[in-house]
């Protein structure tokens, strides 16, 4: 799995918090919508501060990272 679609699972769940619903799979990143945009951008802040590092989208996570990263599965 990439990094971008664990940021887009949390993006996922922040814009839900807000009220609104994307189907699993949505690339908030690619959107024009500014909630949406914004929700990627806060998620992309979460995973900074988490992990302690600015992530790289299109890295695979290692099957040990994927293990130890929130488990977001809704």
């Amino acid at each position: 799995m990439l990094i971008k679609d664990k940021i887009n699972e949390i993006a996922r769940l922040l814009y839900a918090r807000i009220g609104y619903q994307r189907k699993k799979g949505f690339d908030f990143q690619e959107s024009q919508h500014p909630q949406e945009q914004m929700c990627f951008d806060m998620a992309g802040l979460a995973w900074e501060e988490i992990t302690g590092d600015s992530p790289d989208l299109y890295s695979d996570l290692s099957a040990e990272e994927e293990a130890d990263s929130l488990s977001l599965n809704c």
